[in-house]
C-alpha cells in the first residue's frame, strides 16, 4: 500500500505502465511510449475516481502529463498541498524533493528551488529518507552555484563599483 492508502494491487499497476512508458522511451519506441503514457494518465484517472486526489496519484500524473515545467509544477503542487492536507510525511519528503529537482535542474531557479530545498530538508528531519537525503546535497551544490548567477533575465554589471 502507498503511505497515502493506495491498495498494492492498483499501485502495481501504475508502476508497470509507468515502466513500460520508460523502458519504450530508452528503446525509442516513442509511439508505444506515448501510448503507454495515454493508458497510464487514464488508469491514474480511474484510481482518482475510486481514491480521491491523493498524493501518489497527483505527484505520478506531474511525471507524465507533458515536458512543459509548468504543468509538472502545478500538479506537483497540487500533490505536495493534499499530503500537507493528510499529513503525510513519505510523500512530502518525495514530492518537496521533486519540486526542489524541478525548480533547481530544470528552472534553474534559485528563489523556488531554494524555498523548496528549504522543505525538503525540513521533512527529512521528521521523515529520513536516504534517497531523498542524497538528492538534497546535490541540489544544495547546485543552488549555490545558482546563487551567485542573475535570475529571470537579470543582468549583473561586474565592472560595477570598480573603476
Amino acid at each position: 500500500m502507498t503511505p497515502d492508502g493506495i491498495a498494492t494491487e492498483d499501485w502495481d499497476r501504475v508502476h508497470e505502465l509507468a515502466l513500460e512508458v520508460v523502458n519504450a522511451s530508452a528503446e525509442g519506441e516513442d509511439a508505444r511510449s506515448q501510448s503507454a503514457a495515454v493508458r497510464l494518465r487514464e488508469l491514474l484517472d480511474e484510481l482518482q475516481e475510486k481514491y480521491g486526489p491523493l498524493p501518489s496519484l497527483l505527484a505520478t500524473r506531474a511525471d507524465y502529463v507533458s515536458d512543459a515545467p509548468e504543468e509538472r509544477d502545478y500538479w506537483l503542487t497540487a500533490a505536495y498541498e493534499q499530503a500537507q492536507r493528510l499529513g503525510d510525511m513519505k510523500n512530502l519528503v518525495w514530492i518537496s524533493a521533486s519540486l526542489a529537482t524541478l525548480h533547481v535542474d530544470d528552472l534553474r531557479d534559485a528563489a523556488e528551488g531554494g524555498r523548496w530545498l528549504a522543505l525538503l530538508e525540513g521533512h527529512l528531519r521528521a521523515s529520513p529518507d536516504d534517497s531523498a537525503a542524497r538528492e538534497a546535497v546535490r541540489l544544495r551544490g547546485i543552488l549555490e552555484s545558482l546563487m551567485g548567477q542573475p535570475q529571470n533575465g537579470e543582468r549583473t554589471d561586474v565592472s560595477e563599483g570598480t573603476e
